[in-house]
């Protein structure tokens, strides 16, 4: 096996910027950080001149895993946060402040309203087929409103 001596650094940097280049053309794959660690070996390499192709291809593989791993954990803490502050997808909670008008109602103060161009469960105090109301609060599926004089 001769090819394991001919093995230099340009051959790190190729497979590193081969790496980034799919990661490119791929996007979403961890290929970055896989580039990343081979140009980095290359750096090792041109600094250690004396290091077996083992050392450096186990450095690589611990190196390559390390950032991918780093880079899912801060993306996946990232989209934690963004999805826990974001109003998408959770058309209840934005419905808050809303305006619209009672479409029936009944003895116990429960109902429907229009908002917008959709009724929705409501459940207000001494409320009358044709009133304003404003969402107050949401619980589930039903908005608690309040008439708006």
């Amino acid at each position: 096996m001769e090819w394991f001596s001919t093995w230099s650094l340009w051959h790190w940097l190729i497979l590193g910027f081969v790496l980034l280049t799919a990661e490119l053309l791929l996007p979403g794959v961890f290929l970055l950080w896989w580039g990343l660690a081979a140009i980095v070996i290359a750096g090792v390499m041109a600094m250690f001149p004396s290091l077996s192709l083992t050392a450096l291809a186990i450095s690589y593989a611990v190196l390559a895993l390390i950032l991918s791993v780093t880079w899912w954990k801060y993306q996946h803490s990232k989209d934690k946060v963004d999805q826990s502050n974001s109003s998408l997808n959770q058309r209840d909670q934005a419905m808050l402040g809303a305006k619209g008008t009672v479409q029936e109602i009944a003895v116990n103060g429960i109902g429907r309203g229009y908002f917008g161009d959709t009724t929705w469960r409501i459940q207000g105090n001494d409320l009358a087929v044709g009133d304003l109301v404003e969402v107050e609060r949401v619980e589930g599926i039903t908005l608690h409103v309040k008439k708006v004089n």
